[in-house]
This record gives C-alpha cells, sequence and structure tokens, in this order.
C-alpha cells in the first residue's frame, strides 16, 4: 500500500474515532437516576472476558503497514452510569497479536509479535447510554520481529466503545506508538477493533 494512501486511511480512522466520540447526543437521554431502576443505569462489572481484535500497525519506515489479528484477556470490565466521582466505564486488559507485513516480497521483514497491556477509560462520568461512549487508553508492551528482536514501546490514544453491555463491548481504537529504542522507525500509528464477550 502507498505511503500516502496509508496516511490517509490512518487519518481517516482518527477522524472517525474523535468524530463518533464528539457527535454522540448528550441529550437523547436523561442522565442515570440515583437509584438505578433500568439495565443501562445499573452498574455491573465483569471479569476475565475474551477479547479477539483485528489491528493495523503503520511504523514510520517503510516496512509497513502491517495486518493481523489477536487475543485479549479483558481482566475488568465495568460500568457504572451515576454521579459518582470517576469514568463511568472502562477496562483493564492484556492482549498479543501476531502481524504480516504488506511490504513486497524481496523486503518481507516476516512475522510480528505486539503485546500489551493497560487500561481504557470512559471520557465521561455519567454516560447513560450503552453505544458510542468514547475514551481514552494507555499501555505498556512489546513487539519483536526477527529482525528487530524485541522492543518494549508505551503507548496511548482515543478510541469508541461502539457498544458498551454486559454481555459484549465492540470498540475501535487508534494510539500511537512510542518504543523506548529507534522511535523514529518503530514509532508509528496502530488502530484496533475488537469485540469481548461474556461467557457467563
Amino acid at each position: 500500500m502507498p505511503r500516502a494512501t496509508m496516511r490517509a486511511v490512518t487519518r481517516w480512522l482518527l477522524r472517525s474515532v474523535l468524530l463518533a466520540g464528539l457527535v454522540h447526543a448528550p441529550s437523547a437521554r436523561a442522565e442515570c437516576p440515583t437509584t438505578p431502576d433500568d439495565t443501562v443505569c445499573r452498574p455491573w462489572t465483569a471479569l476475565f472476558l475474551p477479547t479477539a481484535f483485528g489491528v493495523m500497525y503503520a511504523p514510520n519506515d517503510a516496512s509497513g503497514p502491517w495486518y493481523g489479528g489477536g487475543f485479549e484477556a479483558t481482566l475488568l470490565a465495568w460500568s457504572d452510569n451515576s454521579q459518582a466521582f470517576g469514568p463511568s466505564q472502562g477496562r483493564l486488559r492484556f492482549d498479543i497479536g501476531v502481524l504480516k507485513s504488506s511490504g513486497s516480497a524481496l523486503m518481507d521483514p516476516g512475522t510480528m509479535a505486539m503485546y500489551r497491556g493497560g487500561v481504557q477509560v470512559s471520557l465521561e462520568r455519567n454516560a447513560s447510554r450503552r453505544w458510542l461512549i468514547p475514551y481514552f487508553n494507555g499501555d505498556v508492551g512489546g513487539l519483536w520481529t526477527r529482525a528487530t528482536g524485541s522492543r518494549a514501546f508505551v503507548d496511548g490514544g482515543f478510541g469508541v466503545y461502539v457498544l458498551h453491555v454486559r454481555s459484549a463491548i465492540i470498540d475501535l481504537e487508534v494510539d500511537g506508538i512510542l518504543p523506548f529504542s529507534d522511535p523514529s522507525k518503530l514509532g508509528g500509528v496502530r488502530a484496533q477493533l475488537a469485540l469481548s464477550f461474556a461467557l457467563w
């Protein structure tokens, strides 16, 4: 994929996530009452939600973009639409993905493993809805290829919970990756679409 096209796709993804978070209808539903009386307002927590995701990673160098998928262990997810202090939705997670470069076969850098752990927290205290809830996230992780070996990184970005209910969470996020070594080559943008579901 040409770099100009890759930049255009990355810009489109970032704008879509930000627009979805900003354009939601805050007045479409009143804030949840002090005493929850419906499923949106009722607080819940869930442990160990299995998650599958698709991912795209576009580093600054010419080796990508990389495409792949993986699995995530959502250690804790919560929803608390109330006036209590703190974000109304969020989760703690650890994920690992396997990616392949879309670069030419002559310069194929092989397979990449990317792993990270971190947190997502909503930007709202009382979202009072199940959809289009904006969040920000931060993670610490690493990536490995045969050519580069293992490299640690931090990432951060924004996303949107397309759907956030106890039985399933669908979210889209876009992150900036900052490696601790070779940031000019390995730094870049990562976009992910994930589906989490409850087993019980």
